[in-house]
C-alpha cells in the first residue's frame, strides 16, 4: 500500500508540474518570442515530491535515494532526454564505501611515547588500505601547498620521499576565497604530499587559525561515524597513515627545533611566509580501516545537440538529489528532508531542462546530472567528472544548481567560479536579464567554493560555476545576509529544511530562470567556454 501511495503521489505531481507550466503564475518572460516559462507551480510540485517524509530525506544508498532518482528519471523520459549512463540506462553507477576507523589499533608514537586518540591525535580511515603503518622522520612544511603563479612553494628545497608531512591547516591569507578554498583542502594538501613522496601527514588544527578548533573534531573522535569515499575523491594510495592534532600536541613535535610551535602560529597570524625544516621527531603511525560498499547511481539525462560540430562538446548541468537522511532518529521529527539542500536544486534544474527542451535545440549537447553522494564528500560528481560517460561527449562547461535559499525575495546571485572564465560574461548578461546584480563572496571564510559539486569539475579542467541566491533583499529584515543566515544557522542541515518553511516558490522559479538563460547561452555561444589567461585554475 505504502509503494502504490507513493506512486500515486509522484504521477499527480508530474501532472501539477506540467499542468501549472503555462499558468497565470507566470513569473517572467524568455528574451525571444513564445518562449516557455518557468512557474512557481511547478517548482512547488518538484519540491513536495523530493521533501516529502515518504522519502525519508533521500540518504546516499537508501531506498528514499533511489526513490527519488527514480522520479527524476521518469522527468528526464517525459521531457525526451536521452538516457546517458554508460550501460545505455539512466543510473550511473557510483563505486561508493563506507568506512570506518578502529579507535583501538590507532597509533601515534612520538620519540617513543604513545600519544592518545581522541585526546592527543585522530588517526583518518584509509580509503584503500585495511592496515598501514609508517616509522619515518617529520618534516614541517608550512601549509604543505604548491603554487608557483602565486609565488607559494612549500615543498621547494625540501627531502619529504618516506617521510611524515607536517602542515599547518588552511592557506596563505591576502588569497582569493575560492583560491584560498582550494589550497586549503585538504585532498589537494594530500595530493601535493603524496605527488612528492610523502608517506604519511599531519594536520596541524592551530588554535585561531582555523574555522572551529580541534578540541570539537576530537569529541566526536571516541565513536567515529562511518565516513564515506570513491576512488575519485579519495587519498593517495602512497600516502600510507594520516592524522590531525591540535595546537598541544604540535608542541611536542618542535621541541627542540629551529623554531617553537608558537612562533609559527605569530608567523601565520601575521602572514609572513612560513620557514620550512626538519623536525628532530621520530614518528610512528598506524591506522586499521574496516569498510563496506555503498549501492548509489547519478541519473544523467542527454539533450544532443543540434549543430553537427558543437554537438561533440557538452555543458554538464548538475543539482545534487541526496540529503543526509533520518538525522535524528529519537526526535519526534527525525527526518533532514532537504527541501532547500537540495530538493530546490533539483526542481530548478528539471525545469530548466523542461525549458531547453520546449524551445529550439541548442547547438551543444547538455548534460542534465542529478548527483548522488553530495552530502557524502561531493562524491558522486569527483566519480562522473573523472570519469564522465561516452554519451557525455567533451566537457566543456559545468552549471551547478544547489540550495538557491527560496525564503526571501533576492535581488542579487554569488556566481562561483564566474571570475575565472569566458563563462562570467554570459553569467553576468543572464543575471542582468533577470533584473539581479551579480555580487562577490560574501561569506568567504565558509569555504563554499569547494562544498558544493562544481568544484570537481573545475579540478578536472572544466570552466565552471555555481550560483547561490545573494545577500540583498527588498525587504529590510532579510537585506544583508540576514534571511540566508539564519536558515545556514538555523534549518540548514536540521528537520526544519522542510515543506514547512514559508517558502517562495516564486523566488525558485526566477533562481531556475537565470539558471535557464545561461545553459542556453553557453550551450549556443560561438566560441568554446575557456578560462581566462590570469585565472590560477587554467594551470
Amino acid at each position: 500500500m505504502r509503494r502504490f501511495t507513493l506512486a500515486a503521489a509522484g504521477a499527480a505531481l508530474l501532472l501539477s508540474a506540467c499542468a501549472t507550466s503555462g499558468s497565470s503564475t507566470d513569473l517572467n518572460t524568455t528574451s525571444h518570442d513564445a518562449a516557455p516559462v518557468i512557474t512557481a507551480g511547478a517548482i512547488e510540485a518538484h519540491i513536495r515530491f523530493l521533501a516529502d517524509d515518504l522519502l525519508e530525506g533521500r540518504d546516499t544508498g537508501e531506498r528514499g535515494y533511489d526513490i527519488a532518482a527514480r522520479y527524476v528519471e521518469s522527468h528526464f523520459r517525459l521531457l525526451g532526454l536521452e538516457p546517458g549512463a554508460a550501460d545505455g540506462s539512466y543510473h550511473e553507477p557510483v563505486p561508493l564505501q563506507n568506512m570506518v576507523a578502529d579507535t583501538e589499533r590507532a597509533r601515534l608514537v612520538v620519540n617513543g611515547e604513545a600519544l592518545a586518540h581522541g585526546q592527543d591525535f585522530i588517526i583518518s580511515a584509509h580509503a584503500v588500505h585495511d592496515e598501514s603503518a609508517v616509522s619515518a622522520e617529520a618534516v614541517f612544511a608550512g601549509y604543505g601547498i604548491t603554487a608557483p603563479t602565486l609565488g607559494f612553494d612549500d615543498y621547494e628545497g625540501l627531502d619529504v620521499e618516506g617521510r611524515i608531512v607536517v602542515i599547518l591547516a588552511g592557506a596563505p591569507g591576502g588569497l582569493p576565497s575560492d583560491v584560498a578554498a582550494h589550497l586549503s583542502s585538504n585532498r589537494t594538501k594530500a595530493a601535493m604530499a603524496a605527488e612528492r613522496g610523502a608517506a604519511g601527514a599531519i594536520l596541524i588544527m592551530a588554535d585561531g587559525l582555523t574555522r572551529f578548533p580541534f578540541s570539537r573534531m576530537a569529541a566526536m573522535a571516541a565513536n567515529p561515524r562511518p565516513s564515506m569515499t570513491t576512488p575519485a575523491a579519495s587519498s593517495p594510495e602512497s600516502l600510507r597513515v594520516s592524522a590531525v592534532i591540535g595546537t598541544d600536541t604540535a608542541s611536542r613535535l618542535f621541541e627542540g627545533a629551529e623554531q617553537d610551535f608558537d612562533s609559527i602560529v605569530e608567523a601565520a597570524r601575521a602572514g609572513e611566509r612560513l620557514p620550512r625544516f626538519a623536525l628532530p621527531a621520530q614518528i610512528e603511525m598506524a591506522q586499521a580501516t574496516s569498510r563496506e560498499p555503498v549501492i548509489s547511481a547519478n541519473v544523467v539525462g542527454v539533450l544532443p545537440g543540434s549543430d553537427p560540430v558543437l554537438a561533440r562538446e557538452s555543458v554538464v548541468v548538475t543539482a545534487h538529489l541526496d540529503h543526509i537522511g533520518i538525522c535524528q532518529p529519537m526526535a519526534e521529527d527525525p527526518i533532514c528532508n532537504g527541501a532547500l539542500d537540495n530538493a530546490s536544486g533539483t526542481a530548478a534544474m528539471l525545469e530548466s531542462a523542461r525549458v531547453l527542451v520546449s524551445g529550439p535545440r541548442p547547438a551543444r549537447t547538455v548534460v542534465f546530472i542529478a548527483l548522488t553522494a553530495e552530502e557524502k564528500g561531493l562524491l558522486g560528481s569527483a566519480h562522473i567528472a573523472a570519469h564522465p560517460t561516452p554519451a557525455m561527449g567533451e566537457m566543456v562547461a559545468n552549471i551547478n544548481l544547489d540550495m538557491p535559499v527560496m525564503l526571501y525575495e533576492f535581488n542579487d546571485v554569488i556566481a562561483f567560479g564566474a571570475e575565472h572564465s569566458s563563462l562570467g560574461p554570459l553569467t553576468e548578461a543572464a543575471v542582468a536579464r533577470a533584473g539581479v546584480s551579480l555580487s562577490p563572496d560574501p561569506i568567504p571564510e565558509q569555504s563554499l567554493f569547494v562544498r558544493s559539486d562544481h568544484y570537481n569539475f573545475v579540478r578536472a579542467g572544466v570552466p565552471s560555476i555555481f550560483l547561490m541566491t545573494g545577500f540583498s533583499s527588498p525587504d529590510p529584515q532579510d537585506d544583508e545576509g540576514q534571511a540566508f543566515l539564519r536558515f545556514l544557522g538555523g534549518n540548514y542541515h536540521q528537520p526544519g529544511d522542510n515543506l514547512s518553511q514559508p517558502l517562495r516558490f516564486d523566488q525558485g522559479a526566477k533562481f531556475a530562470r537565470i539558471n535557464f538563460e545561461i545553459i542556453n547561452a553557453v550551450a549556443n555561444a560561438s566560441e568554446t567556454p575557456r578560462w581566462n589567461d590570469d585565472s590560477f585554475f587554467m594551470q
